[in-house]
């Protein structure tokens, strides 16, 4: 495995909650269990910005804050493999940017663990928060401000965990021929309880989808709703029926196994309280000990 650098990003300004703010304190924890050694800041404002006549609220900041990414990301020494850490969703754009121009889109698989498939438009979003539109603008869409200049290629991508689906972001998977990876089911149709056997059967599902792709490097997104609540209640957006634990890490190692980990970003990490996050915490570090487990370059 190439040497991981862990970018913390507390970026909250793409959030939708009230209570994005909780957003950076989550970093600022995650923060603490962290190398020293091999572990990046990147400054995000302060301010909430302002939406600069566009409807994506918050322009500004979010604007400052991806160009701090993409400057922390160019540093990143030959070899290192960047994993934004903390923050919100969007705080996932400026990685999968980077990731597509060391690599190529060509070469480049992405996998979108997530409850939502964040492909709102601008321009018909409800709330204008930049999360919500965070895969949009990976594809080159969107606002022109944030539209990716170095957009992922969407036969190569795969959403994975992925429940709570707008009718917009329906009919733009379907355009796009975006891979959606449907969930175990039980009997009936009702997503199954996550179960041991269901474990290896996601993994198993994930490795035949990059097998019989051209890609020769995986990037890993992981919004931690993607996680069924009663495992994991620090986030803003709970939804039902999501992964267990064990399944996502089992997913993780075998794709960083089979094909080496270009980039990662862990998004949404949100405690209400220091109980939360005391009990949250360990969860994203087996996620971390998960995307660094894989292949080398």
């Amino acid at each position: 495995m190439s040497t991981p650098v862990f970018l913390v990003m507390p970026e909250w300004q793409g959030s939708s909650s009230s209570r994005a703010m909780q957003l950076a304190e989550g970093a600022g924890t995650l923060r603490e269990d962290l190398p020293a050694s091999a572990t990046r800041e990147v400054p995000v404002p302060l301010e909430a910005g302002d939406a600069m006549g566009t409807p994506v609220a918050r322009l500004s900041s979010l604007l400052r804050a991806r160009a701090a990414a993409l400057e922390t990301l160019a540093g990143v020494e030959e070899g290192g493999v960047p994993v934004i850490v903390g923050g919100d969703c969007a705080s996932s754009l400026p990685g999968l940017e980077s990731a597509v121009r060391r690599h190529g889109s060509e070469s480049l698989a992405v996998l979108w663990f997530d409850a939502h498939p964040d492909l709102q438009h601008p321009s018909t979003s409800p709330s204008g928060a930049a999360s919500g539109m965070t895969l949009r603008h990976a594809l080159g869409d969107g606002a022109p401000d944030l539209a990716s200049t170095a957009p992922i290629d969407p036969s190569l991508l795969t959403l994975i965990g992925t429940r709570e689906i707008d009718p917009e972001e329906q009919d733009e998977l379907r355009r796009l021929g975006v891979h959606v990876l449907d969930p175990p089911t039980r009997a009936g149709g009702a997503p199954a309880a996550p179960t041991a056997p269901h474990t290896g059967e996601l993994a198993a599902s994930i490795v035949s989808r990059l097998t019989s792709s051209a890609a020769t490097r995986v990037y890993v997104h992981v919004d931690l709703d993607v996680l069924d609540p009663a495992e994991f209640a620090a986030v803003h957006q709970a939804v039902p029926f999501g992964l267990a634990v064990g399944q996502l890490t089992a997913a993780i190692r075998a794709a960083v196994a089979l094909l080496p980990l270009a980039g990662a970003s862990i998004c949404e990490f949100a405690p209400a309280d220091p109980a939360v996050a005391a009990d949250d915490v360990p969860t994203v570090l087996r996620i971390l000990a998960a995307l660094t487990s894989g292949a080398s370059a």
